[in-house]
């Protein structure tokens, strides 16, 4: 071979050589534009779904607003509603009352029919109170003192009791589940020295 045809052929052969390198070079810039906008596209899928999520967050958070003003505006329905045939029935046992009765055996009839009225109002109110988680805290004289449930309104000096038992109940407390809603007013016993003495 001649250095003329070697030369023709080197020049082929780096033309071939740099169509190649050109050809590669495309192939990459193809494969990286292909990349790109398959980035792109994942971009904005992710973008779209993160607006997605914080507008679904904003609307929970919208939801829970609103049920929160209505269960504090409306909470108290429930009960309320149950406690309208407490007023009813005290309506009708005021009705029954012996106040303008004139004869006394009327008097007395009436004022029976009243208690017995308001004893069952009683129970209706605690039959409520059970059925909504209201529990009356009602101790037992002896019972030892809880800070938690029961507040102290007076000592009384008594050997009956142990010191720092309750031994008056001035009025029940109430409880809502776990919650105090009231301690019961009690009298707590302290030891009663002057009688220990003699």
């Amino acid at each position: 071979m001649t250095k003329e045809k070697k030369a023709k052929s080197n020049g082929i052969n780096n033309k071939d050589n740099i169509n190649k390198k050109n050809s590669s070079k495309d192939k990459k810039i193809d494969t990286n534009k292909l990349e790109l906008s398959k980035l792109k596209e994942a971009l904005e899928t992710a973008e779209d779904s993160k607006l997605r999520a914080l507008a679904e967050v904003e609307n929970i958070r919208r939801r829970m607003d609103k049920e929160r003003q209505e269960n504090a505006r409306y909470g108290s329905a429930i009960l309320v509603k149950e406690l309208l045939s407490v007023i009813d029935n005290f309506e009708r046992a005021l009705s029954a009352s012996p106040m303008d009765k004139e004869n006394k055996k009327d008097i007395e009839k009436n004022y029976a029919s009243l208690h017995e009225g308001v004893n069952l109002i009683l129970k209706e109110i605690i039959s409520i109170f059970n059925r909504n988680g209201i529990e009356i805290i009602n101790p037992e004289k002896g019972e030892v003192f809880d800070h938690n449930f029961h507040q102290a309104m007076l000592e009384v000096s008594t050997n009956e009791y142990k010191s720092g038992s309750i031994c008056e109940v001035l009025q029940p407390g109430y409880k809502i589940y776990d919650r105090l809603l009231r301690p019961a007013m009690v009298g707590v016993s302290k030891e009663d020295v002057k009688n220990r003495e003699n």
